[in-house]
């Protein structure tokens, strides 16, 4: 009777030579499918399920313009400038002490002076200094009048004067050494000793004219409106001179660390008209530095408010959104900002900026506050604006009745935007599944406004519209009128790209590529430009060639991409092809990466690429060739896969002691330790086929003894020490560890075990015996194919011993006939079926 074989209908085709490279391929599996975990940001090709990407509805921003406010610049300029003079120049002489009188270097100067003037100019400054006042004005007086000697005495006989506390002398003094004009430094410094002395004599008022004349003496010649570094005196004489604008003066106050109650109050004020100014000017960055020194002063609350508001505004202007709700929220929380004029507009502005960053429920909110609070008062044009932007931030938050009716207000009131209103309220219906109604609502926005500004938005929007419905060949029908009648229209891309993605889904490649690639070239700058660029990489890959694709891509460079950039995106090509399998045009991509970039920046990643994708492609050699590259530099983040990828290579290769070799390496560095029990599992099996007994058993116990080894890597150290007590006769010991190896495993470690015990009892003459364990495995391991042929040719041997040649021949017959590996077991089947044929 024929024994029927059940396995006939379980094999699949195993490319596996032996237990051996059964186990380690097993092993290199997982590794790959964890060097590859990295690589599998999958990019899908777009498909009709994911295409409405191409306009997933959102409120129109290119109609959302917030009506701009001009700030108020109705300032006594005249009066704050006289008030600005007095407040620097009081500081201004706090800071400047008077200017002492000098002697040298005038002789270097004046070499031709009397005689006596120099003797007597030196010797009296010289008492003077030595504060022999006295003795000091006795010698300076016998100088006699004429040249800068003279002038310098003069000086000190004020100094003196000012000692002596005699301040009416002191200031007569300066007075009349800078009428003198024999040294041009020592009239200043008169000119500034005359000014410093009236303030204190008299009032600051006063003491502009010369403090005036001394700045202009000291910038004689220089263009104080020219780029220099500027000074505190240089900006003290702009603002003299009338000829400064509100910064200098900032810049000027911030020079004085010692301001007082007056002087910050003329601090927060210039600060805040400068930034208005700025503002105006359109310069909101500069606005915003000025307004945040404004608001910072507690003196005028209502100011420092508004400060506050007007940063907020410059904020949107510069698309700082966030930032402006912030603070708008600020200054509505205010107390002295309820006494400003701006005070509910804040609510309109902070409206606006919420939209804009999508913050549609906040938005509504303060839309809803602006129109309570301003009432029949509000003029119409704001009116009619805030309405269409609540309307929109309602359909956003898909409250569709309550945007519904501001757009029915709008159109009820026949205001200007009413053409928008009722474009909206076809796209509500089309949201609300009312198709037909959306068709009709949009036709008739062409049909009563034939000078819509949103003509274009219909024209795209119902075959759009036919899109979503599955009429595909309408909607393509519909967007190509489109593009044929608005060619101007902001739509076109989008349209473009919807055609494109239905032509690439339709297998209609040829075509969707000219359509892709004429988004490119014709709308670069747009973010439709980007992914037609992507669908054309989709289609190069699909293709399976990427050197095209990189050429393309870098020829068209539609984002103005730096080298980096385009190198990433070229790599990013073959590291793609990687992660969908598709290993041969990876390599192929990696190869043109390296042709394009020779000094590439990934190219520690792309080397590993394509080192595993020429594994992949049955080309070990090559792939170590890139793999080694990688090892000579151990800062790579990819050194540990690495590591593993080239051990595992070496061992499908049986170069042992080279895979021991990087084996070693995983197993001593401690930055590897999760790979641990990777390394000494496979160190062990390389010294068991090196006959290294000795180390093989080392390394059993060490994964035995490892805390982190799983229950197959065990059964795995057991079924090794087996196999090395069989080929050292230890025949008792071998058969307890195949027995361990068994129990402790649930895979292809307990298959081989199972059959090595009965091919032990095989080679025992215990052929009962042994057939009961080949049973066993074609019973209980009807997965691992392998070990249950081998374990049927087993009991093939048995039925012959048995002298059961007829079911022995079925048995071999069966296995020839039903085993689809590429393996040692249809050569071992045939040999014994021809064997028992000759019996």
């Amino acid at each position: 009777m024929t024994l029927k074989l059940g396995f006939n209908t379980n094999y699949q085709k195993n490319i596996f030579t032996g237990y051996q490279k059964h186990i380690l391929t097993g092993f290199f599996s997982i590794l790959l499918l964890a060097g590859q975990a990295q690589e599998k940001e999958k990019q899908e090709p777009a498909t009709l399920d994911s295409i409405e990407i191409v306009r997933d509805y959102r409120p129109m921003l290119a109609d959302v313009v917030k009506i701009r406010r001009t700030p108020d610049m109705d300032i006594d300029r005249k009066a704050l400038e006289v008030e600005l003079r007095q407040i620097a120049a009081g500081m201004f002489y706090s800071r400047y002490d008077f200017r002492e009188p000098f002697h040298s270097p005038l002789p270097e100067r004046y070499p031709n002076a009397s005689r006596n003037n120099i003797d007597n100019n030196r010797i009296g400054i010289m008492a003077y200094r030595g504060k022999e006042y006295e003795r000091a004005s006795s010698i300076l007086k016998k100088v006699e009048p004429g040249d800068a000697f003279y002038q310098s005495s003069i000086i000190a006989l004020g100094k003196i004067a000012q000692e002596n506390g005699d301040k009416v002398n002191a200031r007569n003094a300066f007075y009349k050494a800078s009428q003198l004009s024999f040294d041009k430094e020592l009239k200043a410094d008169a000119l500034y000793n005359y000014a410093k002395m009236l303030n204190e004599l008299d009032s600051v008022q006063v003491s502009l004219q010369p403090l005036k004349d001394y700045l202009a003496l000291r910038f004689e010649g220089v263009d104080l409106s020219a780029n220099q570094k500027e000074t505190t005196e240089s900006r003290m004489a702009e603002i003299l001179s009338g000829s400064s604008n509100f910064e200098t003066a900032v810049y000027l106050l911030e020079s004085f660390s010692n301001r007082d109650q007056k002087a910050e109050e003329v601090y927060q004020k210039i600060t805040y008209y400068r930034g208005l100014e700025f503002y105006n000017e359109r310069a909101f960055e500069n606005s915003i530095s000025m307004f945040m020194r404004a608001e910072k002063s507690t003196l005028n609350p209502e100011m420092a408010a508004l400060a506050t508001y007007w940063k907020a505004e410059a904020m949107y202007e510069v698309r700082k959104f966030s930032e402006a709700v912030d603070n708008f929220s600020r200054f509505l929380r205010l107390p002295a900002a309820k006494n400003t004029s701006v005070y509910n507009y804040a609510n309109y502005a902070l409206a606006y900026a919420a939209f804009r960053i999508n913050r549609y429920s906040v938005a509504a909110d303060y839309f809803e506050r602006f129109l309570a609070s301003e009432g029949s008062s509000l003029d119409k044009k704001v009116k009619y604006d805030v309405m269409a932007r609540l309307g929109d931030s309602y359909l956003t938050m898909r409250n569709y009745e309550k945007a519904k009716g501001f757009y029915d207000q709008l159109i009820s009131e026949k205001a200007p935007n009413q053409d928008y209103a009722l474009f909206q309220q076809g796209i509500i219906q089309g949201l609300q599944g009312n198709n037909e109604g959306k068709l009709q609502t949009l036709l008739s926005v062409v049909e009563k406004y034939p000078g819509s500004n949103y003509a274009d938005d219909v024209a795209f929007e119902i075959p759009y519209m036919y899109f979503t419905m599955g009429e595909y060949d309408a909607a393509i029908e519909g967007l190509q009128k489109m593009v044929k009648q608005y060619p101007r229209s902001s739509y076109v891309p989008r349209a473009l790209v919807t055609i494109g993605l239905v032509q690439y889904n339709k297998d209609e490649t040829e075509a969707a590529m000219a359509t892709f690639q004429k988004v490119v070239k014709d709308f670069s700058t747009t973010s439709e430009a980007a992914q037609a660029m992507a669908s054309i990489e989709s289609i190069y890959l699909d293709q399976g060639d990427a050197p095209s694709y990189i050429e393309y891509a870098i020829n068209n460079n539609i984002s103005n991409l730096s080298e980096a950039e385009q190198d990433n995106m070229a790599f990013q090509a073959g590291r793609t092809l990687f992660a969908r399998g598709q290993y041969g045009p990876a390599v192929e991509a990696i190869n043109a990466y390296f042709d394009k970039f020779p000094k590439p920046r990934q190219e520690k990643h792309a080397r590993y690429i394509r080192g595993v994708s020429l594994y992949h492609t049955n080309k070990p050699q090559e792939a170590l060739h890139d793999l080694n590259i990688i090892l000579n530099d151990w800062t790579s983040p990819y050194t540990e896969k690495t590591l593993m990828t080239a051990a595992a290579l070496y061992l499908s290769l049986k170069e042992y002691n080279e895979a021991i070799v990087h084996l070693k390496k995983l197993e001593l560095n401690n930055d590897y330790k999760e790979n641990y029990g990777y390394a000494v599992t496979n160190l062990m099996i390389c010294y068991f086929e090196l006959g290294d007994y000795e180390q093989m058993n080392k390394y059993a116990k060490l994964v035995q003894g490892y805390e982190k080894a799983t229950e197959e890597e065990i059964a795995t150290a057991h079924l090794y020490a087996a196999k090395a007590s069989l080929k050292q006769e230890n025949k008792e010991n071998a058969l307890k560890e195949f027995n361990l190896a068994a129990l402790k495993s649930q895979g292809a470690v307990s298959a081989e075990a199972r059959y090595r015990v009965g091919l032990m009892q095989y080679d025992n003459k215990e052929y009962d015996i042994a057939q009961k364990s080949a049973f066993d495995v074609i019973e209980n391991m009807d997965s691992h194919d392998y070990w249950v042929a081998k374990s049927f040719i087993l009991l093939a041997d048995t039925y012959s011993r048995k002298g059961d040649n007829v079911q022995a021949r079925s048995t071999l017959e069966s296995v020839i006939e039903n085993y689809e590996g590429d393996d040692d077991i249809i050569p071992t089947a045939t040999d014994r079926l021809q064997k028992l044929k000759k019996k």
